[in-house]
C-alpha cells in the first residue's frame, strides 16, 4: 500500500501476510457476477439451463463470501469437483478455471451443468454418460458460445468412448454434427467450433467399419470435410489436414478420396491464378501420399512433377520439398519408379541463377537417390554419373548454399550408394572390369583441374568421403585420381594443406604405402642435393598407415635410410653442417614411419624375422633413433591378434631383452633421449617372455640385487627392473622374490629399498595370473604378520605404497580375519594427516574399502559398522594430532555410509564433536570444523537439528583469535546451515553476534540471485539498506570488532590492528580511537603500518607539502582540502566509511600525474622512486595524429631529449658509443 493510504505493511511480514481489506476482490468478484448475468440465454426448462443457473448461484456464494477470499484455483476446483467432471480427458479444462476468457468460462460452466445432470439422475461418470450428455445438450444450444464449449468437451471425450458405443450412435451423432457444421459453413464461422467439429467427426469416421464407406451418405461426410483443407484460415486448415490425415492413415476408402480430391487441384493449377490453394495442397498431399497404394501414388506423384515442370518458384520448392520428404517415408514406391523420378527431375532440371529453386532440386535429388539405394542399389551406382555430372555445374555456383547442398548431396551419396551399389557387381570387381562408377571417377578427375580451382575444397571433401566409403577391391578404379589429386598440391595458389592432407590420408588407408610409393616415390635424388622428391609425404604416412606390409619397409624403406645416414656422415666432414642435419632430420622422419607399420601388420609372420637384428642393432648403437624403435616393438606387442604372431615375437626375447636391460641400466647421459619408453618397451616384452627365458633373467637380476658394489643409479635400476617383472613371474620366481624382500621392509636405513619393496609386494598382490592368486592365498597368514611387525619402520616415501599394500590385503579379508583391521586401523588414521597427498588419498581409500568389507562380509551389517565406528572413536582420547586425523576419518566414513549408521552411533558422533569444540587447540578445531561441514549435508535432519544450537555456541565461546583464525570455515558452516535448516531456525538458534553473519549471508545471496536475474527490485534494495541500519546500530564495539573479523575479505588481523605506546595498546578498529591515531607532533606523527608490518614515522610537514603541491593545481580544491591534508596526511581510504560520497565528484578528478612526486629534495632533477614507475614522460611523435597546426610540436622536446642523453654518456665516459634510441625523453 501506498503511503498516503495511512497503511504500512509491517516489517519483516510483507511476504507472509496479506492486508484485510478486501475491496478489490470484492470489485473483481462484482465483475463477475455481471458477465456471467450477460452470456447468452440457455432454452429455458433444459437441464443445462438450470445446471448453469445453479453454478451461477454457487460461484456468486464463492466469490461474496469472506471466508473464502483466499480459496485457490485448486481448492475451486476440488470444491467443484462434485459438479465438474473428474475424468482424465477434462484434465485440460483444469487450467482453465481461473481464466479470465469469457471462453474458457463458458467451458467451466457447461462442464459443471453436465456433471450436475448425470449426477441428479443417478448415473456414474463415465465417458459414454459425457458423450450422451453433451450430444443432447449440443442439440438444445443455440448461441454459437455454448456450441463452442459443448464441442470442445465433446472433443475431449470421445476418444475415450469404447467402438462399439460411436458404431451404434454413428447415425444420429454424425448428422448432429454434420448439422452444426453445415450452419457454420453458411455464416461467419466460428473458428473453435469448426476445429473441434472436425476433431470429433474424424474421430467418429476412424472408429467405424469399413462397410460404411459404401454408402453415399459417408462419401459425401467425406467430400464436405475435404473442402475445409483448403479453407482460407490457417487454423481451422491445419485441423482439417490433421483429421483428415488421420482418417486417412487408417481407412483406404478416405485415403484414396483425399488425394483424388488433392490431385484435381493440382491438375487444375496452370501456374498463373490459384497459387495459395496450390500451396496448401502440396503441404497435404505429403502427408497422404504413404498410405496411397502404387497406382494411386503413381498419379500423385505425376500430378507433384507435373507442378515442378511448371517452374514458378514457390509451387514448384514446395513441390520438390513434399517429393524430399516423400523419399524420406515408407511407401509403396518401387525402384522403377524411383529412377523414372529422378530422370523427370534431370529433364525439369533448374537454371543455374535459379537459386532457390536449385538448392531444393538438389536436396530432392539427394534424397531420391538415398531412398534409391534401398530400393534398387545397382541402379543407384548407374545412375550416378548423372548425378555428378549435374553437380559438377552446380558446385561452380556463386551462391555459396547451392555448393553447400551440392557437397552434402555428394557426400550423401558416396555413404548411403557405394557401398551397397558395389555389392551387386561382385563378379564384376573380382575380375577388375570397368563398371559404371568409372565414369564418376572421370568426373571427379575433372573436377580437380584448374577449372574448379575455386571449389578445390569442396571437390577435396567429395574426394575423401568417396576414399572412406570405397572397398579396398575398387581401388584399381581410382587409380587415374591419384595423379590428378597429388598434382594440385602444388598448384601456386593452393592454401589448404590441412585439408588436403585429411584427404590424403583417407587414399593412403585405402590403397596402402606400397601403391601410393610406386605413382610418387621418396628415391634419393643424385648429386649434391640433400632433398627427398615427395618428402612432403612423410608425415601423411605416418599418419595414416595401419594394416600395411612389414616387408615393404624393410625393402623399400631401409636402404633410403641406409643412404641418407652415410651421405649425412659425408656431409658432416666437409663441414656442411646444415645439409648433414638436414639428412638426419630426413632418417628420423623415415623410422619414424616405423611404428605405423607395426600397427597390425599382415605379414608379421614372415616379415619380423627379417627386421629383428636390425632393430636390435640401432636400438643399442643409434641413440636419436632408440625411441622410436622401442615404440615399434610396443605397437607390434599391444597389436598382436593370435598366439602364433606372440610365439613369433617372444622367440626374440631373448635377444631384446638384455639389449633393453644394458641401456636401462646405463648411466644416462645428459644428451641422451628419456628413458620411459625403454621401460615400457621391456614391460610389454616382459607380457609375451616364455617362462624359462623369464626366469633366466630373473635370477641375473636377483643376483645383481645382492651386489654390493654397486653405484646409486644401478641399485635404483636394477630395483626397478624387479618391480616391472614381477608381474610376469611364476610360482618359484615369486617364493624366491618374496624372501629377498621380506628383510628389506624392516631395513631401516635404505629408504629407496624399502619403498621398492612395498612395491614389489604391492605388484604380487595385485598380479592377475593364476601364479600370483596361489601365492596370495597360501601366504596371506604370513603378509598380516610382516606388514604388522614392519610398522614403525616405515618410512614416509614408503606409506603410499604401504597403504597400496594394507588396501589390496584388505580387498582380500575373509570373515575370519577381521583381527588385522585393529591392528593396522590407526596407522590409516594417522596417515590422513600426512603430507602427501597421494598418502592421504589411500588412506582414505582404505577406510572405505574396511566399510565396505564390513557390509559384504557381515551378517549383521549395522553392527559391524557400530563396531567399526567405535574403533575409530578411540582415537579422539588420543594426543591433538591423532584426535584431529579421528574426525577427519569418522567425517569420510560419515558421508559414506550415513544410510548404514544407527541413530545412536550418529548422536554419539555428535555429541563427541559438540564436546570437542570446547578445546583451545586449533588443529583439532580444524577437524571438527571438517567433521560439521561434512555432517551438515549428509546426517538427516531429525538428528542434526538438535545440534545446530550446540555447535553455533561452540562458535560463540572461541577466543577472539581462534574466531578470527576460523572465520572462513564458520561462514562455510553457517551458509550449509542455511540451506539445510531454512533462516527461521538459523536466525532463532543463533546467537546475537553470528545473527549478523547470518543476515548479512542471506542478503548477499538475495543480490546474487537478483543480479543473476538482471538486477535488484525496489523492494530489496529498501529491505537490504533496512538490514544495514539493523546491523550497524548495535554499540557493542568488541562484538562489532569481531564479526569485521568474521566477515573475512577486507578485514585486519589483530596482530596489525594495534600500536603499542607504553603500556596502552591502541586498536585501529575502534572508531573512538582514530583521532587518537592521527594526534602527533611535527617530530613524531603516527602512521598506519606498510604491507611488511613496519610502522615509518615520516616529517609530516614535508606530508602537507606534498599534498598541496599535487591538489594545488585542482579547481575544485579549497583550504578545507589542505586542513584535510593536515589532520590526515595518509591519505584517505577509497572504501567503507571513509569512501567519498559527494554526489558531484566528477570522473576526471583526481591527483595530476605532474612529475612533481619524483622531484629530488637534494639536487636537481628527478629521481626514481621504489614501486613508481620511472620519471620519463612518454609521448606519441606519430605526425600522423593530431590536426596540421600540431605537428612538429615535438621535435623541440626530442632534440632536447636527445641532447640530455648524449651529455649523460660523455659524464660516464661513454664517448663514442651509440645510445639506445627510443621514444623516451
Amino acid at each position: 500500500m501506498t503511503r498516503q493510504k495511512g497503511k504500512r505493511w509491517k516489517r519483516g511480514e510483507a511476504c507472509t501476510s496479506n492486508p484485510s481489506t478486501k475491496k478489490h476482490r470484492l470489485e473483481a468478484a462484482s465483475v463477475v457476477r455481471s458477465k456471467r448475468q450477460k452470456t447468452a440465454p440457455v432454452t429455458e426448462g433444459s437441464g443445462l439451463s438450470v445446471a448453469l443457473k445453479n453454478l451461477d448461484d454457487k460461484t456468486d456464494n464463492l466469490m461474496v463470501d469472506d471466508e473464502v477470499t483466499h480459496i485457490s484455483a485448486l481448492s475451486i476446483w476440488t470444491i467443484a469437483s462434485g459438479a465438474a467432471g473428474t475424468l482424465p480427458s477434462f484434465e485440460r479444462v483444469r487450467k482453465l478455471w481461473n481464466s479470465p476468457l469469457d471462453s474458457h468460462k463458458e467451458v467451466c460452466a457447461v462442464l459443471t451443468a453436465i456433471t450436475e445432470v448425470i449426477k441428479s439422475q443417478g448415473e456414474e461418470e463415465s465417458p459414454i454418460a459425457y458423450f450422451a450428455a453433451l450430444l443432447t445438450a449440443l442439440e438444445s444450444a443455440s448461441a454459437t458460445e455454448q456450441q463452442t464449449a459443448i464441442t470442445y468437451l465433446l472433443s475431449l471425450v470421445i476418444p475415450s468412448v469404447p467402438q462399439n458405443i460411436l458404431r451404434a450412435k454413428f447415425a444420429p451423432s454424425s448428422k448432429l454434427l454434420f448439422t452444426v457444421l453445415e450452419t457454420q459453413s453458411n455464416k461467419d464461422m466460428s473458428v473453435a467450433l469448426v476445429r473441434s467439429l472436425l476433431s470429433s467427426i474424424s474421430h467418429l469416421l476412424v472408429q467405424q467399419d469399413p462397410a460404411i464407406w459404401n454408402e453415399p451418405s459417408v462419401v459425401r461426410m467425406l467430400e464436405f470435410l475435404i473442402h475445409f483443407v483448403f479453407h482460407t484460415k490457417p487454423k481451422i486448415r491445419h485441423s482439417a489436414q490433421r483429421s483428415l490425415a488421420q482418417l486417412s492413415r487408417t481407412t483406404p476408402v478416405a485415403c484414396s478420396l483425399v488425394l483424388k480430391s488433392c490431385t484435381q487441384k493440382l491438375d487444375a493449377y496452370t501456374g498463373s491464378k490459384e497459387v495459395q490453394v496450390t500451396l496448401h495442397t502440396i503441404s497435404f498431399i505429403r502427408y497422404i501420399l504413404p498410405h496411397a497404394d502404387e497406382a494411386e501414388l503413381r498419379t500423385g506423384l505425376e500430378s507433384l512433377l507435373r507442378v515442378v515442370a511448371l517452374r514458378h518458384t514457390k509451387v514448384a520448392s514446395a513441390a520438390l520439398q513434399a517429393l524430399t520428404s516423400l523419399f524420406k517415408q515408407d511407401t509403396q514406391m518401387t525402384g522403377e519408379m524411383q529412377g523414372q523420378i529422378l530422370m523427370n527431375l534431370y529433364s525439369n532440371k533448374p537454371a543455374n541463377y535459379d537459386h532457390p529453386i536449385s538448392t531444393v532440386w538438389i536436396e530432392a535429388l539427394s534424397s531420391g537417390y538415398s531412398h534409391l539405394a534401398k530400393l534398387e542399389p545397382k541402379l543407384g551406382i548407374i545412375m550416378a554419373h548423372s548425378l555428378f555430372s549435374v553437380c559438377s555445374e552446380s558446385v561452380l555456383s556463386k551462391n555459396s548454399d547451392v555448393v553447400q547442398t551440392t557437397l552434402v548431396a555428394l557426400e550423401e551419396f558416396c555413404v548411403n550408394n557405394i557401398q551397397p551399389g558395389l555389392d551387386e557387381y561382385e563378379e564384376e570387381i573380382k575380375e577388375k572390369k570397368k563398371i559404371p562408377l568409372a565414369k564418376v571417377v572421370t568426373t571427379l578427375k575433372d573436377m580437380l583441374k584448374l577449372t574448379y580451382q575455386s571449389v578445390w575444397d569442396v571437390v577435396l571433401q567429395v574426394l575423401g568421403s568417396l576414399f572412406q566409403n570405397l572397398p579396398t577391391d575398387c581401388v584399381y578404379l581410382i587409380e587415374p585420381l591419384i595423379s590428378a589429386l597429388f598434382v594440385i598440391r602444388e598448384a601456386p595458389d593452393f592454401e589448404n594443406n590441412t585439408l588436403f592432407n585429411s584427404t590424403a590420408g583417407s587414399l593412403v588407408k585405402l590403397i596402402g604405402p606400397r601403391q601410393l610409393l610406386s605413382v610418387f616415390p621418396l628415391s634419393f635424388e643424385s648429386g649434391d642435393t640433400v632433398n627427398i622428391p615427395n618428402g612432403w609425404l612423410l608425415p601423411i604416412l605416418r599418419d595414416n598407415i595401419s594394416n600395411s606390409e612389414l616387408k615393404f619397409f624393410v625393402s623399400d624403406l631401409v636402404p633410403i635410410t641406409a643412404t641418407l645416414r652415410t651421405r649425412a656422415e659425408t656431409l658432416k666432414k666437409e663441414n656442411r653442417t646444415l645439409d648433414a642435419k638436414v639428412c638426419f632430420n630426413l632418417e628420423f622422419q623415415i623410422w619414424s614411419l616405423l611404428p605405423s607399420f607395426c600397427k597390425k601388420p599382415t605379414d608379421l609372420l614372415e616379415s619380423f624375422k627379417v627386421i629383428a637384428k636390425t632393430m636390435g642393432t640401432l636400438i643399442g648403437q643409434r641413440s636419436e633413433i632408440r625411441n622410436v624403435l622401442c615404440t615399434s616393438l610396443i605397437s607390434l606387442i599391444d597389436t598382436c591378434q593370435t598366439d602364433d604372431q606372440k610365439i613369433e615375437l617372444g622367440r626374440f626375447a631373448k635377444n631384446f631383452l638384455p639389449i633393453l636391460f644394458n641401456i636401462f641400466l646405463s648411466e644416462p647421459k645428459p644428451e641422451d633421449p628419456p628413458q620411459k619408453p625403454v621401460i615400457d618397451c621391456i614391460g610389454s616384452y616382459l607380457s609375451i617372455c616364455p617362462q624359462n627365458t623369464l626366469h633366466v633373467f630373473f635370477e641375473k637380476l636377483l643376483a645383481k640385487s645382492k651386489e654390493e658394489e654397486m653405484t646409486d643409479h644401478v641399485k635404483r635400476v636394477v630395483l626397478e627392473l624387479l618391480v616391472t617383472m614381477i608381474s610376469y613371474l611364476g610360482l618359484d620366481d615369486l617364493n624366491s622374490m618374496y624372501s629377498e624382500i621380506v628383510p628389506w621392509l624392516t631395513e631401516p636405513g635404505n629408504a629407496n629399498r624399502q619403498k621398492r619393496a612395498y612395491q614389489i609386494l604391492l605388484s604380487i598382490l595385485e598380479g592377475k595370473t593364476e601364479a600370483h592368486d596361489r601365492f596370495v592365498i597360501s601366504h596371506m597368514d604370513d603378509l598380516y604378520k610382516h606388514l604388522a611387525e614392519s610398522l614403525a619402520l616405515a618410512t614416509p616415501a614408503a606409506k603410499k605404497h604401504r597403504l597400496k599394500c594394507l588396501l589390496s590385503l584388505v580387498k582380500k579379508l575373509d570373515i575370519e580375519n577381521f583381527d588385522f583391521i585393529p591392528s593396522i586401523l590407526p596407522e590409516i588414521v594417522l596417515c590422513v594427516k600426512e603430507q602427501n597427498e597421494k598418502t592421504r588419498v589411500a588412506a582414505y581409500k582404505c577406510l572405505t574399502a574396511i566399510g565396505y568389507v564390513y557390509l559384504d562380509k557381515s551378517q549383521d551389517k549395522r553392527l559391524a559398522m557400530k563396531s567399526y565406528i567405535e574403533m575409530i572413536i578411540a582415537g579422539v582420547t588420543g594426543q591433538t594430532h591423532l584426535a584431529s586425523a579421528t574426525l577427519l576419518c569418522l567425517s569420510k566414513i560419515v558421508y559414506e555410509y550415513n544410510s548404514h549408521l544407527e541413530t545412536e552411533v550418529l548422536d554419539q558422533i555428535l555429541e563427541i564433536v559438540v564436546a570437542m569444540m570446547e578445546s583451545k587447540q586449533r588443529e583439532l578445531l580444524k577437524g571438527v570444523l571438517a567433521f560439521i561441514k561434512a555432517a551438515i549435508g549428509v546426517i538427516h535432519f531429525s538428528i542434526m537439528e538438535p545440534y545446530v544450537k550446540p555447535i553455533l555456541e561452540g562458535f560463540s565461546n572461541w577466543d577472539k583469535p581462534i574466531r578470527h583464525h576460523f572465520r572462513a570455515k564458520v561462514r562455510v558452516i553457517l551458509e550449509r546451515l542455511l540451506r539445510r535448516f531454512g533462516y527461521e531456525l538459523v536466525h532463532k538458534l543463533a546467537s546475537e553476534e553470528h545473527k549478523k553473519v547470518v543476515n548479512h549471508i542471506v542478503k548477499e545471496q538475495r543480490r546474487a540471485k537478483a543480479a543473476k536475474q538482471g538486477g535488484r527490485r525496489g523492494d530489496k534494495e529498501e529491505e537490504s539498506e533496512e538490514e544495514d541500519e539493523g546491523l550497524e546500530s548495535d554499540g557493542d564495539e568488541e562484538m562489532m570488532e569481531d564479526f569485521k573479523q568474521l566477515r573475512g575479505k577486507g578485514a585486519r588481523s589483530e596482530m596489525t590492528s594495534k600500536l603499542v605506546e607504553g603500556d596502552n595498546p591502541l586498536d585501529f578498529l575502534d572508531s573512538s580511537m582514530i583521532p587518537k591515531i592521527y594526534k602527533g607532533t611535527k617530530k613524531e606523527p603516527c602512521t598506519l603500518p606498510e604491507k611488511d608490518g613496519k610502522f615509518v614515522i615520516e616529517d609530516l610537514a614535508k606530508k602537507i607539502e606534498e599534498a598541496m603541491i599535487s591538489e594545488g593545481e585542482d579547481d575544485a580544491d579549497s583550504e578545507d582540502e589542505v586542513v584535510k591534508a593536515a589532520t590526515n596526511p595518509f591519505g584517505r581510504p577509497s572504501k567503507g566509511i571513509y569512501r567519498d560520497t559527494s554526489a558531484n565528484k566528477s570522473k576526471t578528478s583526481g591527483r595530476k600525474s605532474d612529475g612533481t612526486s619524483y622531484k629530488s629534495s637534494k639536487a636537481s632533477g628527478d629521481m626514481k622512486k621504489k614501486g613508481k614507475h620511472e620519471p620519463y614522460a612518454y609521448v606519441s611523435i606519430n605526425q600522423k595524429k593530431g590536426k596540421k597546426k600540431s605537428r612538429g610540436q615535438f621535435d623541440n622536446l626530442i632534440k632536447a631529449g636527445k641532447a640530455g642523453v648524449l651529455k649523460g654518456a660523455k659524464s660516464k665516459g661513454l664517448k663514442g658509443k651509440k645510445p639506445k634510441s627510443g621514444k623516451s625523453v
